[in-house]
C-alpha cells in the first residue's frame, strides 16, 4: 500500500482479510518513525518517541485501537511509511484482544522497528 493510503481504506482491507477465516495468517511488515535521532533519515523530531511508544504499547498490550486511530498526517511527517500496514492489521483484528509477544523494539539508525507475534482470539 502507498504511505498516503486513506485510513478508512486500510481498515476496510484489514476487516475483509479478518473475515477470511480462522486458519489464515497475516505477515505485516511496517516501520515506525524514521526521526529518532539526528542521523535518522528524517532527522530528529521530538514527536517521534511518543508516536513509537504508542505503537509499541498498542501492540504489546493487545489493544490495537491506537493503530486504528493513528494520525496519517503525523505518520507522514515522521516518515512512518508503514502506517497503512499497521492500520490493515488493526482492521484485521477488529473486535479481538490478541495475545502478543514483542520480540524486538528498538531504533537503530534512528528508525523504529518492532517485531512481534500476535495471535487472535474472539
Amino acid at each position: 500500500m502507498h504511505p498516503d493510503e486513506p485510513v478508512a481504506a486500510c481498515l476496510r482491507l484489514g476487516e475483509s482479510l479478518g473475515r477470511l477465516g480462522d486458519r489464515g495468517g497475516l505477515l505485516v511488515m511496517a516501520d515506525g518513525s524514521a526521526c529518532r535521532s539526528v542521523r535518522a533519515p528524517g532527522y530528529l523530531d521530538p514527536r517521534a518517541a511518543a508516536f513509537d511508544e504508542t505503537l509499541e504499547r498498542a501492540v504489546s498490550g493487545g489493544d490495537l485501537g491506537p493503530l486504528r486511530a493513528m494520525d496519517a498526517g503525523l505518520a507522514r511527517e515522521l516518515r512512518a511509511d508503514g502506517r497503512p500496514a499497521w492500520q490493515v492489521l488493526a482492521g484485521a483484528m477488529s473486535g479481538q484482544m490478541p495475545a502478543t509477544e514483542v520480540l524486538y523494539a528498538d531504533d537503530p539508525f534512528g528508525v523504529f522497528y518492532l517485531v512481534a507475534w500476535l495471535s487472535g482470539s474472539a
